[in-house]
């Protein structure tokens, strides 16, 4: 069984002179808006693109209205649910359990598989929302799906640009340090000092030697070292300072986690590059390899909801 991840991104609008668009009043018009109207004109209609060799449709589109307790308006979701594939080559088609050729697929045939896609914008004036993409296994819409939402927003208006960052890193390593099993402890260092070459019998001077240190089932380290990665996340401490050995200069830590079916591996030193992809097997329903849509929804909401919490878009 292929394990489902989420993706989630901050996302915003631009035009020519890099000005942020409030997400209603784009053109008169709103993102969701937008980027609905294309979808319901295109839905079970696959488009052809002959430069990448793929065909892409959207096959299921709604729109939700968001409240809280209190019958509030928080944010409109779009969901979405997309089918892709790639052609351009020849291949076969094994049965994996006889090792048959149930069908050779033709140079012109696409192997089409479905996605989630999940648009969130908070209610108000906002100027960033957030966009969350499915994927299975190591296949994904990231691309295809940021191409087109380019081609609907250039429709409206050629200057107007599609500007999508990494959801507030430090947030999900902070959540990764809650929720994850942490399996092991890499600590790093670039270059070996000249004396400890020698012990080593390496050659000197060689910038591209990493020396690297392991430790694997580090019980205890999260409820211990619990106070140093928090002021690491709020920007208080550096790497260097959570854990500390005597003649090793460490240039970066690494944490190993188990996260549902996943392994997760952090650079703390790169944290603020990390891509938030959360894996969410376990929690949606699986008909033929395929989180049904109303399961894979529920989960999207979810996800988007908690960043845009993070954001500040909601209280």
């Amino acid at each position: 069984m292929k394990s489902v991840g989420l993706t989630a991104y901050s996302f915003c609008v631009r035009n020519g002179n890099d000005e942020q668009y409030e997400l209603h009043t784009i053109q008169e018009k709103t993102f969701i808006d937008i980027v609905k109207k294309e979808a319901d004109l295109n839905l079970k209609k696959y488009v052809n693109d002959k430069d990448g060799e793929s065909v892409f449709t959207f096959d299921e589109v709604k729109v939700e209205e968001c409240e809280d307790s209190s019958h509030r308006k928080e944010y409109d979701c779009l969901l979405m649910r997309v089918k892709t594939g790639e052609y351009g080559v020849e291949s076969e088609i094994i049965d994996s359990e006889t090792g048959n050729i149930a069908h050779t697929k033709r140079i012109g045939e696409a192997d089409v598989m479905p996605f989630g896609c999940a648009v969130l914008v908070p209610s108000g004036q906002h100027t960033r929302g957030i966009v969350v993409f499915q994927s299975i296994g190591r296949y994904g819409i990231i691309t295809i799906m940021k191409k087109y939402i380019q081609e609907y927003l250039q429709r409206v208006d050629g200057t107007l640009r599609l500007v999508m960052e990494p959801v507030m890193p430090r947030t999900y390593a902070s959540k990764l340090f809650e929720e994850g099993v942490l399996k092991s402890i890499r600590m790093i260092r670039y270059g070996i000092p000249e004396d400890e070459a020698d012990r080593y019998g390496v050659d000197r001077g060689v910038k591209e030697m990493v020396e690297e240190r392991v430790i694997k089932k580090p019980a205890g380290f999260m409820q211990r070292k619990k106070i140093k990665l928090q002021e690491f996340i709020n920007r208080e401490c550096g790497v260097s300072d959570i854990v500390k050995i005597d003649g090793f200069e460490m240039d970066d830590l690494k944490l190993e986690f188990k996260c549902g079916k996943r392994i997760k591996t952090i650079s703390l030193e790169k944290v603020d590059n990390v891509v938030v992809s959360e894996d969410v097997t376990n929690n949606v329903t699986l008909e033929k390899g395929h989180p049904t849509f109303n399961s894979l929804c529920r989960e999207m909401k979810a996800t988007g909801e908690f960043y845009l919490r993070e954001q500040g878009a909601l209280v």
